[in-house]
């Protein structure tokens, strides 16, 4: 677990139970870019493996060229468990700001494995594929740069936006929206990249999602056998839509399509309008059931629904002392889901910028059995 207090960043290895080892606290190298859009490139947190697995930490960070306004050179630092000082620093790449485009995007994350880190960059807007950086023990690059969605043709490069990195299975994934091209012109698509530890492209799966996505509110996981994605939309009639994609089974007829739905789980009228629906902080596979996270600023709650995505039982409130609560992070793993957030004072609220006094990290564990008792 990494995350950035103030200008210190604070590390650990979290276990399943909540017992954070090896907590180290280490001043930002320097300070991530802010780009004319209002977009910070960073700090991002991945980990690599030196001696096992996640025992070195990756903080990646877009930081301004030297004599340019508009270039921004992509930096990894890789700091050892109980280290302040980083053992390698990398620049991966330069990405140029793109004229009358989308912004420049900067991601990172690591497999389940904890053995590599990958660092991905681009500009929206641009039929330009996004290149990708895998890193090893002590910042080592492991093979060369890679493009996510490249085509000899540049007019077959998808228009994307929402870029991410997620867990599939026991590898990384990567996830963006493409915009409506010729391939699927009425309507976005969601993208998922399995990604292997050499940095090598996996399989694929794609979902046409009939209704946008705002502001980047997207999450998504592997089930046993496919995929769940849930996203929010801020259209009058929007609300938090949830699309569950599932393969062809082994023995099917050749060239079997995989079986797609797209269901509203919560419409945003019942929060008084989009402005007022809580983010959606993560979406987790129960048998055929699922729940999605909501980023309640009093406290997460969890909603249990159906395989029909209808409402099942009433929602559970994640615990806060009074009812003020920083960001949401969640991993969600086989049968159960992790979460963990900041409970601060009730005077205290996520726009602060130093986390205040008396505030406590939680870390919450929320069970998914598939049949409730």
């Amino acid at each position: 677990m990494a995350g950035l207090d103030g200008n210190m960043v604070r590390w650990g290895q979290l276990s399943s139970v909540g017992v954070v080892t090896h907590e180290t606290a280490f001043d930002l190298p320097e300070q991530p870019a802010t780009t004319t859009g209002g977009q910070a490139l960073g700090p991002l947190f991945a980990v690599t493996s030196k001696t096992v697995p996640g025992d070195q930490l990756v903080v990646v960070m877009g930081v301004l060229q030297t004599g340019t306004t508009d270039h921004y050179e992509i930096h990894a630092a890789v700091y050892d468990w109980d280290s302040q000082v980083p053992v390698a620093v990398n620049t991966l790449a330069v990405q140029a700001a793109a004229a009358n485009s989308g912004a420049v995007r900067l991601q990172a994350g690591s497999a389940a494995g904890g053995t590599r880190a990958m660092v991905l960059w681009g500009v929206e807007g641009q039929l330009v594929p996004i290149r990708y950086q895998m890193i090893g023990a002590d910042g080592a690059l492991v093979g060369a740069q890679g493009k996510i969605d490249d085509a000899p043709d540049p007019n077959n490069i998808a228009l994307w936006t929402c870029l991410d990195t997620t867990q599939s299975g026991s590898k990384l994934a990567v996830t963006l929206v493409e915009s409506p091209n010729q391939y699927h012109p009425a309507e976005p698509a969601w993208h998922r990249y399995a990604i292997n530890d050499d940095g090598s492209v996996g399989e694929e799966a794609l979902i046409y999602m009939q209704y946008a996505v705002s502001d980047c509110r997207i999450v998504s996981t592997p089930t046993s056998d496919g995929y769940l994605v849930a996203w929010q939309n801020n259209a009058s009639n929007g609300g938090t839509f949830v699309a569950s994609l599932t393969p062809p089974a082994p023995d099917a007829a050749s060239g079997g399509a995989d079986d797609v739905t797209v269901r509203a789980v919560l419409a945003s009228a019942s929060y008084g309008g989009y402005a007022q629906m809580p983010k959606i902080a993560w979406i987790a596979p129960i048998g055929y059931e699922f729940t999605v996270g909501l980023a309640r600023t009093g406290g997460p709650q969890v909603l249990r629904f159906d395989a029909f995505a209808d409402p099942k039982g009433k929602g559970l409130y994640l615990p806060s002392a009074a009812g003020s609560t920083g960001p949401v992070s969640a991993w969600v793993g086989s049968d159960a889901t992790y979460v963990t957030y900041l409970d601060m004072p009730a005077s205290s609220n996520q726009a602060d910028a130093a986390v205040a006094a008396g505030s406590q990290r939680l870390f919450v564990t929320v069970l998914s059995p598939a049949e409730l008792h």
